[in-house]
């Protein structure tokens, strides 16, 4: 049995296969904190539907389909939380996990394009497009799970 660090007894692990998994680290965990920061603002604007509790200024939706921030909060909370789900799953590698970060990433683009047309360019939209753009491809090029043998 190889050592690490001549530790007797503790298998090495290489250098490969921890910088292989760090794309996935690095995968769930912009899911995880994009599904968990959208789940709550989401959950603020569709409580507050005013604005008042992240300071969003009721005029940014002057010419939106939205009267007010409650409809969009509750898309926010639902679609772009959805990637905590996503996250975890992939997170565990469970079935199409793979699959379904790719559909995420392509659907936060999707949302943030929906916003980048009723409000006009934001730059938290920008940001969140790139973050969409970055899952997606960590998704797709990202070396796969290890099989446990």
């Amino acid at each position: 049995m190889s050592t690490l660090r001549g530790m007797p007894g503790v298998p090495a692990v290489s250098d490969r296969s921890v910088s292989a998994r760090r794309p996935r680290r690095i995968l769930v965990a912009l899911e995880l904190v994009t599904g968990a920061t959208a789940l709550v603002g989401g959950a603020l604007l569709a409580v507050a539907p005013d604005g008042r509790l992240l300071n969003a200024e009721p005029a940014a939706l002057a010419g939106s389909p939205f009267t007010d921030y409650r409809w969009p909060g509750i898309l926010l909370a639902t679609l772009v939380g959805g990637c905590l789900i996503t996250g975890v799953w992939q997170r565990r590698a469970g079935p199409g996990a793979r699959a379904l970060s790719v559909f995420a990433g392509v659907g936060l683009i999707a949302f943030e394009a929906s916003e980048l047309l009723w409000l006009g360019l934001q730059p938290l939209e920008a940001a969140l497009a790139v973050v969409g753009a970055t899952v997606a491809a960590l998704a797709l090029f990202a070396p796969s799970e290890p099989t446990a043998q």
